[in-house]
């Protein structure tokens, strides 16, 4: 077990450890980020909310203080807070995260509930998964579309057990299996009326342009695609989609690099038996999902 190091606060109310756990991170995490880290470090050690502990006159006792201690240490070596902690939230749900698996953004989110609206609340058909992970994409749209069958696959296996965990945490009936996308493979429950995916989609050459938090600590290989072919798994997805994966009149969504979103698209068009597609503009103001459906004769 890690123990803590010094310095320590000079007490033990909120506000004083506050002041003390900021001036040891501040240095290395963004100031906007700052004070929402450390509330939700002082929640996660405490298993108390900000309010209840200013209820309560809370006081953090010195086993608490220590594990702030070292989760300090742990920032300051630019280890991402979701690994720390070992959770994150997702589209209102509690997963489980280690660095087998990438930590779910915003923008996959923002996938998530295009897809729901585009299939409406009754939704009652098969959807997969390409390139699960934590199971964040499949286990939020099993969340929202309840009467859906929910399959998610991936290559790594430490991976699903996370998503397999994470399934079983929230009590929701998604399947996970370890597939390669990229070799030849078939599922017995295809066709699948949705294909959703976030593969990977950063060319090695931007490595240098990635913050360290998630170039050395995020799995790379589901980071990283080599330069030559940036749209590798867009190829594979499209191709395999396009055959027998996807019904006829199913839908395609995907997220992608803001520099291949139109290449991505091209990949469709090209390919007989596509209706019209959509591409996505994320909060941030990027190019970011495809959306596309199969026409149905």
């Amino acid at each position: 077990m890690k123990r803590g190091k010094g310095p320590w606060p000079t007490g033990n109310s909120e506000a004083e450890v506050k002041n003390w756990f900021v001036q040891r991170i501040g240095n290395l995490v963004e100031e906007s980020e700052c004070f929402s880290i450390t509330d939700l470090c002082f929640d996660f050690v405490t298993e108390k909310g900000r309010g209840d502990r200013i209820m309560q006159e809370y006081r953090f006792p010195e086993s608490v203080l220590d594990k702030l201690a070292v989760i300090a240490d742990e920032l300051n070596m630019l280890q991402p807070i979701q690994y720390i902690l070992g959770e994150t939230h997702f589209d209102g749900l509690d997963l489980r995260v280690n660095s087998s698996v990438l930590i779910p953004r915003p923008e996959t989110e923002e996938l998530v509930y295009r897809v729901a609206k585009e299939l409406g609340g009754g939704f009652s058909g098969s959807i997969l998964d390409i390139g699960t992970g934590s199971g964040c994409i499949a286990l939020s749209l099993k969340n929202k579309l309840n009467s859906s069958k929910v399959i998610g696959v991936d290559v790594c296996g430490k991976a699903l057990d996370v998503a397999k965990e994470n399934a079983l945490n929230l009590g929701l009936d998604v399947e996970f299996q370890i597939v390669d996308i990229l070799q030849d493979f078939s599922l017995k429950n295809e066709p699948f009326d949705v294909v959703v995916s976030n593969p990977p989609y950063i060319p090695v050459r931007e490595v240098d342009e990635i913050e360290p938090r998630v170039k050395d600590f995020e799995p790379r290989k589901a980071l990283f695609v080599p330069n030559e072919d940036p749209l590798l798994f867009y190829k594979s997805i499209v191709d395999s989609c396009s055959k027998s994966l996807l019904a006829k009149g199913g839908l395609l969504a995907m997220e992608c690099h803001r520099d291949y979103v139109d290449a991505v698209v091209g990949l469709i068009e090209v390919k007989s038996g596509w209706g019209d597609t959509e591409i996505i503009t994320d909060l941030q103001g990027n190019q970011r999902h495809v959306i596309a459906r199969r026409i149905v004769t």
